[in-house]
C-alpha cells in the first residue's frame, strides 16, 4: 500500500532536476559526440530545443578520452551562430552500463557574478590598460614638440657634417651628437608604440616571410653560443600589420631570450596558422583568446626563466630586471603595444630555471599578401634639377621645421613656398599665381589641423597633392578633418633622405 509520499528514486527525478538547472548539463561519448543534455545547454549553444541540439551532428562536447582537470575551468564556448561567450565548466568520467561517458556542466559567466579569480583578472587587465593609457598620454604630449626638436638637431648636424672636411676633429663630436639624437628619437618611437600611438604602415603580409627575412639578423644578434631553430608552418600566415613593427617584435623577444641564456641555450621561433576554438566547441588552452583563425608566433628559450612577481610585471612599461643603464624596460612593453595595436593577443609562460615561452596570436587576413619590393637593388633616382622638382608649400607651427624642410627641398631641385601656420598657408596659396604641386603640412597645429587645412586648400587647387608630417597618431589623426585613410604621412623626426623620398612618392601619387 502506497504511503502517499513521492518516489525517492534519484533516477526518476533526474529529468526534473536537469530541467530547472541554470547550468547547461550534458553527457558525451569519449570522442565528444553528445549523448544527452538538458534544455539549458541547448539554449546556451543557440539551439531551439534539447531535441534539436541532440540531432545536430556538428555539436561536440567533452574533453575527449581524458577528463578535464579537477575543479572548474574557464574558457570560451562558440555558439551555433559563431558568437563566443565566456563560460566555466566541470567534467568527470563516469561508467554507465559498462560504457565510459563524459559528464559535464557549463555555466554562462556573462549572466552570473564573476568569480574571485575572474574579478582579479579583470582588475589586473584594467590596471594594465590604465598604465598604457598613462604612458600614451605622456608620449603623445611630448612627441609633437620633441620630434620637431629632434628633426632640427639631426638634420642640421648632418648638414654641418657634410660641409666639414672629413679630417676635421669636430666630425667625431658631431657624430656623437647625431647618435644621441637618434637614440632619443628611437626612445620616443618606443613610447608611442607602447601606447599604440606610433605611426604605422599596415599592409597584408605573411608572418612567415617576416621571420624568414630576419634569419641572418637574428643569428648575428643572439650569437654563436645559442642554438637558433626557426620553424615555419606549411600554411600562409597572412596578417594586417606593419612589417617593421613585426620585425621589432621578433627581434625584441629574441634579444630578451638571449639575455636570459648567458651560458648558451636554445632559442626556438615558430610561426603557424591555427584555429582557436570551433563552432559548437569549448577551448580552455588559451581562455583569453577569442575563437577564430590566427597566425601564431611562438618564441621560446631554455634560459633562466622568471618568478611569478617578474612574470606578472613583464609587460609593464619601464619595468626591468637588468642593471641600471643596461635596459630601458620598454622591450616587452613595446611588444605588447604592437600586438594590441593589430588586435592580437599575447601570452607569457615562464618558471625559474625552466625557460620562457611567449605566444602571440594575430588575426588572419583573408586578403592576399601585398608584394614587398626589395629595399636593395633598385637604382636611386637622381635629384631633379633646380626648379624642376615642382613647387611645394611647406607649413608647420614650428618655424625651424619650416626653414629646415624648405632648405632641404630647395637644395634638391624643388621650389618652395613657406608659411608659419595654417592661416598664413591659406594666404600664400591664394596669392600664388603659379602651380602648387604639393602641400607639406604638419598635422597638429593650433589654428586648425593639417587635415582641415588640406581639405580647404584642395578645394582651391584640386590637382595639388598632400603630404602630412606627424610624430604620432593621436586624436588629431582620427578627427573628421584629419588624415584620411591611405593618405601619405611622413613621420617625425625625418631625415633629408626620408623627406625627399616621401615628397617624390607623394608627387607620384604613391602612399
Amino acid at each position: 500500500m502506497s504511503s502517499g509520499r513521492s518516489s525517492r528514486d534519484p533516477v526518476a527525478h533526474s529529468p526534473l532536476l536537469a530541467a530547472c538547472s541554470p547550468a547547461g548539463l550534458y553527457v558525451a561519448a569519449p570522442d565528444g559526440h553528445l549523448v544527452d543534455c538538458n534544455e539549458g545547454l541547448a539554449r546556451l549553444m543557440g539551439y531551439g530545443s534539447r531535441e534539436e541540439a541532440l540531432a545536430a551532428s556538428e555539436l561536440h562536447l567533452g574533453g575527449g578520452a581524458a577528463p578535464q582537470p579537477a575543479g572548474a575551468v574557464e574558457g570560451f564556448l562558440t555558439r551555433r551562430d559563431g558568437s563566443a561567450v565566456r563560460v566555466m565548466r566541470t567534467e568527470t568520467i563516469a561508467e554507465a552500463r559498462g560504457e565510459r561517458l563524459v559528464v559535464g556542466a557549463i555555466v554562462d559567466l556573462s549572466s552570473t557574478r564573476c568569480t574571485d579569480d575572474r574579478r582579479r583578472e579583470l582588475s589586473e587587465g584594467l590596471g594594465q590598460a590604465q598604465k598604457m593609457e598613462a604612458v600614451g598620454r605622456l608620449a603623445g604630449g611630448i612627441a609633437h614638440d620633441y620630434n620637431n626638436l629632434l628633426a632640427i638637431i639631426l638634420n642640421y648636424t648632418s648638414l654641418v657634417i657634410e660641409e666639414l672636411d672629413e679630417q676635421s676633429p669636430v666630425q667625431k663630436d658631431l657624430a656623437e651628437i647625431k647618435r644621441a639624437a637618434q637614440r632619443a628619437a628611437s626612445l620616443t618611437r618606443q613610447l608611442l608604440t607602447v601606447s599604440r600611438r606610433g605611426l604605422a604602415q599596415p599592409v597584408v603580409l605573411d608572418l612567415r616571410d617576416v621571420v624568414r627575412g630576419m634569419d641572418g639578423a637574428l643569428r648575428a644578434a643572439v650569437g654563436g653560443s645559442i642554438d637558433l631553430a626557426i620553424a615555419l608552418g606549411p600554411s600562409a600566415c597572412r596578417v594586417l600589420a606593419d612589417a617593421g613593427q613585426l620585425e621589432q617584435v621578433v627581434m625584441n623577444l629574441a634579444l630578451n631570450a638571449r639575455d636570459a641564456m648567458q651560458g648558451g641555450g636554445r632559442l626556438s621561433i615558430e610561426t603557424r596558422a591555427v584555429r582557436v576554438g570551433a563552432a559548437g566547441s569549448l577551448h580552455d588552452a588559451h581562455p583569453a583568446v577569442p575563437p577564430g583563425r590566427y597566425a601564431r608566433l611562438v618564441v621560446s628559450d631554455t634560459g633562466s626563466g622568471m618568478c611569478d612577481d617578474v612574470r606578472t610585471r613583464a609587460f609593464e612599461p619601464f619595468f626591468t630586471t637588468k642593471p641600471r643603464g643596461k635596459g630601458t624596460g620598454l622591450g616587452l612593453a613595446t611588444v605588447y603595444g604592437i600586438v594590441k595595436q593589430w588586435h592580437g593577443h599575447i601570452e607569457l609562460a615562464s618558471q625559474p630555471g625552466q625557460g620562457t615561452r611567449v605566444e602571440i596570436y594575430l588575426p588572419l587576413s583573408a586578403r592576399a599578401a601585398s608584394s614587398r619590393r626589395a629595399r636593395a637593388g633598385h637604382p636611386r633616382r637622381a635629384a631633379p634639377r633646380p626648379g624642376e622638382g615642382g613647387t611645394v608649400l611647406v607649413t608647420d607651427d614650428e618655424d625651424a621645421v619650416v626653414t629646415l624642410a624648405s632648405r632641404i627641398l630647395g637644395q634638391n631641385g624643388y621650389t618652395t613656398l613657406t608659411a608659419r601656420g595654417p592661416r598664413e598657408a591659406l594666404r600664400v596659396c591664394e596669392a600664388q599665381r603659379g602651380r602648387v604641386d604639393l602641400l607639406l603640412t604638419d598635422v597638429l597645429m593650433p589654428e586648425m589641423s593639417g587635415g582641415e587645412l588640406a581639405a580647404r586648400l584642395v578645394k582651391l587647387r584640386p590637382d595639388m597633392k598632400v603630404l602630412f608630417m606627424s610624430g604620432y597618431t593621436g586624436d588629431a589623426l582620427d578627427g573628421p578633418y584629419a588624415v584620411r585613410p591611405g593618405a601619405a604621412v611622413l613621420g617625425k623626426p625625418f631625415t633629408a633622405e626620408s623627406l625627399l623620398r616621401a615628397v617624390r612618392r607623394a608627387l607620384e601619387g604613391a602612399t
